[in-house]
C-alpha cells in the first residue's frame, strides 16, 4: 500500500510544479504579430509617436495593452500610451479676393416657360454669371468672392467680415450671400441679413458680418461666393472682405477607422470591422447628393445579438451633411443599416468609426533602432503612467505635448499571425490547474479500484468458499 501512496503523491506533486513552475517570461520581439523600427533623430532621452494606424486594426486588445517598445538588444523600454489632444485654436482671418460686378444688371429673357427669371452679372475684368431670382428688382451692388491663388483650402469658416469705409452719414442695410462650385447653381447661405454702421458723437457701432455656418472654402469644393446687398441699401464703398475660421477647443483627436462593407439586400448593408472597437462615433457619408432614411443597428461580436441604434436621415445637399452619430465607447464589431421605405443607392454609403488615437511616448534605453511591436494575445497591459515615465520636476523643459518626434521606418513581421491566438501565462496555468483536477481524480478512482481489487483478492483468499 505505501507504493500507491508514493505514485500519488509524486502525480499531485508533479502536476503542481507544472502548474505554478511556470514564471512570466520576458517580453521578446517575437512574442509579438508585426512591428515597425523607428527613426530617433539626435540623443534624446524621451520620444514620442502618434500610433500608425494599423495598430488599432491589429492589435488583438481593444485597450492596446499588447504594444511594447524595444531596444536594439530586444529590451523592452518604459513607455506609457496618452491620448491624443488636438491644439485648441483661435480664431484667425484670411483675406479673400473681392471682384465688383457692374451697377446695372441686364436681364435675361427666359427661353422656356418653366425657366426663373434671371439676370446677367459682369464685372470689369470680363467675368459674366447668370444669376437666378424670383425678385429680380432687389438686386443691388453684388460682388463674387474667391479663394486667393495661394490657398487651396480653408478651416472651417464661422464668418464673413466686410471692410468698407465710413459712410458720410449713418448707413443701414441687408445682405445676401450665396455658393457655388461651377458659376452657374447658386445656393442660398444666408439672406437679408442686416448690416449697418452708425454713429453718435464719438460712439460708433458697426455691424459687418455675415454667418457661414461651418462654411469651408476650397478649390475643389465651394471656390465661389457671390454677395448680393438688397437694392433698397445706399450704396456702399466695399474695399475687401475677409473669412473668419471657427474657435477650435482642445478635444480628443479621433482616428478614423474604415469598415469593410457587405450588401445584404437591396435596403440593406453590413458594415464591419476586423476586430471590435472602442467607437466614439460614427461618420456616414452619401457619396451623391441625396437624403436617405435609415435605421442603424449594432452589435459587439459576431456571435452576438444586434442591438437598437438610432433612426436617422442621411442627407448631402447644399453643401450641408448629416452630422456624425455619437457612440458611448463600447466595443462594436459591427453595424447594420436598414433604409426606410427606400433602396439603397447604387453606389453604397461610406461608414467609418471613429475612436481616440493615443501617442506612445518611449525612454531611449539601450542602443537603436528600436521597434514598435504589437499583435499578442498572451500579452498583459505595460504602459506605465506618465508619472512614472517623466517625473513633474522635468516637465518644464520636458513637455509630453512637445516631445522630440520618432518616425516609422521599414515594417517588419516578427512572430507572425501565431502570436494573435497565443496564449497568456496565466490561460496556461489555468489550463493545467483543469488537468491537474481531472488528472487527480482519474488517478484517485483508478488507485481505489486497485485497493477495491486487492481487497477482494485478500478476503477470497481467506474464504474460498
Amino acid at each position: 500500500m505505501k507504493w500507491m501512496k508514493a505514485v500519488l503523491w509524486s502525480a499531485l506533486l508533479g502536476a503542481t510544479g507544472a502548474a505554478w513552475g511556470s514564471n512570466t517570461a520576458t517580453d521578446a520581439p517575437a512574442d509579438y504579430a508585426k512591428g515597425v523600427k523607428l527613426l530617433t533623430p539626435g540623443s534624446e532621452q524621451w520620444y514620442s509617436l502618434p500610433l500608425p494606424l494599423a495598430v488599432y486594426h491589429e492589435a488583438v486588445w481593444p485597450d492596446l495593452r499588447d504594444i511594447r517598445v524595444f531596444n536594439r538588444q530586444g529590451e523592452v523600454v518604459p513607455f506609457t500610451l496618452l491620448v491624443e489632444k488636438a491644439q485648441a485654436t483661435s480664431p484667425r482671418t484670411i483675406p479673400l479676393r473681392l471682384f465688383p460686378f457692374d451697377s446695372t444688371t441686364q436681364n435675361v429673357t427666359p427661353k422656356h416657360d418653366d425657366e426663373r427669371p434671371a439676370v446677367l452679372l459682369r464685372s470689369k475684368n470680363g467675368i459674366e454669371i447668370r444669376f437666378e431670382s424670383q425678385n429680380l428688382q432687389s438686386i443691388g451692388q453684388s460682388y463674387l468672392i474667391a479663394l486667393p491663388d495661394d490657398v487651396k483650402e480653408t478651416p472651417l469658416l464661422s464668418q464673413l467680415r466686410l471692410n468698407w469705409d465710413a459712410p458720410a452719414k449713418n448707413w443701414q442695410g441687408t445682405a445676401s450671400l450665396y455658393y457655388s462650385r461651377d458659376l452657374r447653381d447658386w445656393r442660398l447661405i444666408t439672406g437679408n441679413a442686416p448690416l449697418m454702421d452708425l454713429t453718435h458723437s464719438d460712439d460708433r457701432l458697426k455691424m459687418d458680418t455675415l454667418g457661414v455656418d461651418d462654411l469651408r472654402m476650397s478649390a475643389d469644393g465651394v471656390p465661389w461666393l457671390l454677395l448680393i446687398l438688397d437694392s433698397q441699401s445706399p450704396a456702399l464703398n466695399l474695399r475687401g472682405v475677409s473669412a473668419i475660421t471657427r474657435e477650435e477647443p482642445s478635444l480628443t483627436r479621433p482616428v478614423t477607422m474604415d469598415a469593410e462593407v457587405e450588401k445584404i439586400a437591396e435596403n440593406q448593408a453590413i458594415w464591419r470591422w476586423s476586430r471590435p472597437q472602442p467607437l466614439t462615433s460614427l461618420k456616414i457619408s452619401l457619396d451623391n447628393e441625396g437624403v436617405l432614411p435609415v435605421e442603424l443597428e449594432w452589435r459587439k461580436a459576431e456571435k452576438e445579438a444586434w442591438q437598437p441604434l438610432t433612426r436617422t436621415v442621411l442627407y448631402n445637399l447644399e453643401n450641408q451633411y448629416s452630422d456624425n452619430i455619437p457612440l458611448s465607447g463600447e466595443l462594436v464589431e459591427a453595424v447594420r443599416m436598414t433604409t426606410l421605405q427606400a433602396r439603397l443607392p447604387a453606389t453604397l454609403p461610406v461608414l467609418r468609426g471613429e475612436r481616440d488615437s493615443y501617442k506612445v511616448i518611449f525612454n531611449a534605453q539601450g542602443q537603436s533602432p528600436f521597434i514598435l511591436a504589437w499583435g499578442n494575445k498572451a500579452a498583459e497591459p505595460a504602459s506605465i503612467s506618465l508619472a512614472m515615465l517623466i517625473p513633474e520636476a522635468l516637465r518644464t523643459h520636458n513637455d509630453p505635448d512637445k516631445m522630440p518626434q520618432a518616425f516609422e521606418d521599414e515594417r517588419a513581421i516578427l512572430g507572425g499571425e501565431a502570436r494573435l491566438t497565443a496564449t497568456s501565462v496565466a490561460e496556461q496555468q489555468s489550463q493545467w490547474k483543469t488537468l491537474l483536477v481531472w488528472g487527480t481524480l482519474i488517478l484517485g478512482v483508478a488507485v481505489l479500484a486497485l485497493m477495491a481489487w486487492r481487497i477482494w483478492r485478500e478476503v477470497k483468499k481467506g474464504n474460498p468458499t
